[in-house]
């Protein structure tokens, strides 16, 4: 699916108010976005026993904090909290209202894997037409591993994996 084709989704969205129902035959055709270069599942689980990684990632972590809190005492802010993320089906933080693009994404099964978060940190609005997240990306493959990894480090509960803290 071309770029035009997912704003063309998102246009009719926001004129028709499109349900996620109607927006589900257009999200499965949706490719990912074309990463030059992806990050591989293993260098993340590789960089959780990393502190320097886990810590770049906590500095990249900055862009994201005027919206997502991590950590015990993590709330809802404009978007979810993230503990956990890591692994999530998409749209399950309790009492968060998700975009209708992200509610459509979620039941189409999208699962926060290490791949579809790199995916959707390089471009979230291509990733997930209709998304409301405002923020445009990561371009740097190194940086997304490093912002992955550090959320990777929190459980759902807020509380830090134990290798990410060594």
């Amino acid at each position: 699916m071309r770029r035009q084709d997912k704003l063309v989704i998102a246009a009719a969205i926001a004129v028709n108010g499109m349900t996620g129902a109607c927006l589900a035959p257009a999200l499965a055709q949706a490719p990912t976005v074309n990463a030059s270069t992806p990050v591989q599942a293993e260098e993340v689980v590789k960089a959780l026993s990393d502190p320097s990684i886990v810590s770049a990632g906590e500095r990249s972590f900055i862009k994201c904090q005027a919206c997502h809190m991590v950590g015990e005492k993590a709330q809802r802010r404009v978007g979810p909290p993230l503990n956990g993320v890591v692994g999530r089906a998409a749209g399950m933080s309790a009492g968060f209202a998700y975009s209708a693009g992200m509610q459509a994404a979620a039941k189409n099964g999208l699962v926060w894997t290490i791949d579809r978060l790199d995916v959707y940190l390089q471009a979230p609005r291509e990733a997930v037409p209709a998304t409301s997240m405002g923020f445009v990306g990561i371009p740097k493959p190194d940086e997304r591993k490093a912002l992955i990894a550090y959320m990777a480090s929190f459980a759902d509960d807020g509380s830090r994996v134990e290798t990410a803290t060594k």
